[in-house]
């Protein structure tokens, strides 16, 4: 109830909620000026609209004046029409951009048409958006039509060009009207909140000048730490023509993952160090900056069924930062200074895209327990891949007191080593916690679409590598324990909890590890033979350094681990043979080196027990996936471009292959079938080549 008063005063006191005019149209209050002839304000980092439902859509601008001194509040009209000339303007508003807000402006259009193309703009004193935004309502949810949609993750402004976004409009630019996307689903990592990656470009300095990166003051990377710093960076990459036009032309569904606030992060927690340290004032920062530069319907937000809305604007709350304590039975430390930092904002949503989607978008940051393996031990396990880590080791301290059916051991067992268990009194870790997994679950069941997509920023299936195989003393490793894979109690937990409810037609979306692949969810990955119950599909980046790429240049050649990574080859560059460690095991990387490149030989030592989930891997990727959902069908298509490290100025990026998987809709009683996959262009090593 107090939501869903916040939601009414806020727009009450003019936050910009309005209805489009039932019958007659509202006409232009002011004149437009031309676009070649600027004025006293412009809009630098264009316009975008949010979360649509059958009925409305958010609409988003930031305005500022064009020189002079910066007044605190900017009058300005948002227009909405069927027609990108405007000449029959259904909806008008005044609005108000306060210096409070940065200037950025975020409106309610309500009471419009389903499945209806608009298009909108903004006007501040006679200028006019340099962008004409154009959005789309949701069908019906008893509509029948196909939905289509792209989604995407992890968009480094240092580490690339956005030209993923370019190759998108200019296919979507030359599809018929109908087979052009809908929306786009953004899976996080919008923002990198870390200068100093190089790259392809450099981000410009923090306003308040950052803060070193870890403990060495010599090393050059630096991390936001104010308000202003947050806003600086959602300013910048929103100075890229080709986001900006990707924003301006479909409405995106975003959720978040670390970087938005601190990478590796859990609740209020910042991990630069091993050790951490609680970062409440940055949260806050953070959450605020996501809310006034991210077009999303949070209160509000539609209700699934008879379970209501979570979703919550950000309220601004006064934090200090201190250290986390009082954990409850789920993790979630209730020191009051960390409650009030990830209460500030709350992002997990449901959204209804006709008879057949219903996307569900989930947090796995603002809730989730402490990683499973703690910082320091992870250092001194895997030395700098801390996040890489023994599956044995992950799966006791995982579950905690739960582990071994209540009586977990004082220590685990790792070849000769033996490891305090550190976690034998704590309970079992969670990635969602207690309130928003009772959400998903209710959803889950409450929703009558055909198919439940999940929007996860991180993977639900394992990516292992089978270390044992190659080495006696060794376990299989978890790659990696900040994904899903860290927690796998709570990922039994929710998977079982679909599968014996028997739901069918559940497809996780995914981002976050910097690569491509696909396969089959299933209750659990320890069990002899896979048992399927659903499918995911996980996107590399668009612009950030893809997971191959940042592995081969850590292990360098002549390094033991080096043949599990890349092939290295006298005369040519290595190859991807870590696509080969993932599908088929380490022995098999380790014969393709042996052998010089024999492939059939690297082959013949697969171990058929690594991964039999995984359909297809592609560790060296850049690009977009798109998605098309009907009643029979679920059809995914990855489509991988060159590394981003030029403008391509408009012409879109050079694409190497495209990807398809297509799952046929599955009952109760069945399994889920993946088909594909099926390889336009140069497949990704080991796919259809030799060495």
């Amino acid at each position: 109830m107090s939501s869903r008063r916040t939601f009414i005063r806020r727009f009450l006191q003019g936050a910009g909620c309005f209805a489009v005019a039932a019958h007659l149209p509202i006409f232009p209050s002011v004149s437009a000026a031309k676009v070649d002839q600027p004025g006293q304000y412009h809009f630098p980092h264009g316009l975008a609209s949010g979360d649509p439902t059958p009925s409305s859509v958010v609409l988003w601008t930031r305005v500022t004046p064009t020189s002079g001194a910066r007044p605190d509040t900017i009058p300005l009209t948002v227009q909405v029409a069927p027609s990108p000339d405007f000449a029959h303007v259904v909806a008008e508003q005044q609005l108000v951009a306060n210096a409070s807000d940065d200037f950025t402006v975020r409106v309610l259009v309500h009471d419009l048409t389903p499945d209806t193309r608009y298009f909108y703009r903004f006007i501040a004193a006679g200028d006019v958006s340099d962008l004409t935004g154009r959005t789309r309502t949701a069908p019906r949810p008893d509509s029948d039509r196909p939905i289509r949609f792209a989604f995407a993750s992890c968009q480094s402004y240092e580490g690339g060009f956005y030209s993923a976004y370019r190759t998108l409009i200019e296919e979507d630019k030359a599809a018929a009207p109908e087979e052009q996307l809908d929306f786009v689903l953004h899976l996080g990592d919008y923002i990198y909140e870390v200068q100093g990656y190089g790259g392809a470009r450099q981000l410009p300095d923090f306003p308040s000048g950052g803060a070193t990166v870890g403990d060495d003051v010599d090393w050059a990377r630096r991390h936001a730490v104010t308000l202003a710093d947050y806003r600086h960076l959602y300013k910048t990459y929103l100075t890229d023509p080709d986001l900006r036009e990707a924003r301006a032309r479909w409405p995106f569904l975003v959720t978040w993952d670390d970087h938005e606030f601190s990478d590796d992060c859990w609740q209020g927690m910042a991990t630069f160090t091993p050790e951490g340290e609680p970062a409440q004032e940055r949260k806050v920062a953070a959450n605020q900056a996501w809310f006034e530069y991210i077009p999303a319907l949070l209160t509000g937000s539609p209700s699934v069924g008879d379970v209501p809305s979570q979703a919550a604007d950000f309220e601004p709350v006064d934090v200090e930062n201190a250290p986390l304590t009082d954990f409850d039975d789920h993790g979630l430390s209730r020191e009051p200074n960390n409650l009030a930092a990830i209460e500030s904002l709350t992002i997990y949503r449901s959204f209804r895209w006709g008879q057949h989607v219903e996307l569900v978008l989930t947090d796995t940051r603002s809730y989730r327990s402490a990683h499973p393996v703690p910082g320091p031990m992870g250092v001194e396990i895997s030395g700098n891949a801390r996040y890489i880590a023994p599956l044995p080791l992950v799966r006791a301290f995982d579950a905690g007191r739960t582990f071994n059916n209540g009586q977990p051991p004082d220590t685990i067992t790792l070849g000769a080593q033996e490891v305090p268990n550190v976690r034998r009194d704590a309970p079992p870790g969670t990635m969602l916690g207690a309130q928003q997994k009772q959400w998903l679950k209710d959803v889950l069941q409450a929703s009558d679409a055909t198919w439940k997509l999940l929007g996860t920023s991180v993977p639900l299936m394992p990516m292992r590598l089978d270390l044992d195989q190659i080495d006696p003393d060794a376990s299989p490793a978890v790659f990696t324990i900040d994904t899903w894979e860290g927690y796998p109690s709570e990922r039994e937990e929710l998977l079982g909890f679909m599968a014996d409810a028997g739901m069918t037609n559940i497809v996780s979306l995914a981002g976050d590890n910097h690569n491509n692949f696909a396969g089959y969810l299933a209750r659990s990955y320890e069990e002899e033979g896979l048992q399927p119950m659903g499918a995911e599909f996980s996107v590399c980046g668009i612009s950030s350094t893809s997971v191959w790429k940042a592995m081969e240049g850590i292990v360098a050649p002549g390094e033991a681990l080096r043949p599990l990574v890349a092939l290295d080859r006298p005369d040519a560059p290595p190859l991807e043979a870590l696509n080969l460690s993932f599908r088929h095991g380490t022995r098999a990387s380790a014969t393709l080196a042996e052998t010089g490149g024999n492939l059939d030989a690297a082959i013949a030592q697969r171990n058929p027990d690594q991964n039999p989930h995984l359909t297809y891997v592609d560790s060296n990727a850049y690009g977009f996936a798109r998605l098309e959902v009907d009643g029979e069908r679920t059809a995914c298509t990855f489509t991988t471009i060159a590394p981003p490290v030029e403008q391509t100025n408009g012409a879109g990026a050079t694409v190497l292959r495209r990807v398809r998987h297509t799952l046929p809709r599955w009952t109760a009683g069945d399994e889920p079938s993946l088909q594909g996959p099926t390889v336009e262009g140069t497949p990704p090593f080991p796919m259809g080549q030799t060495a």
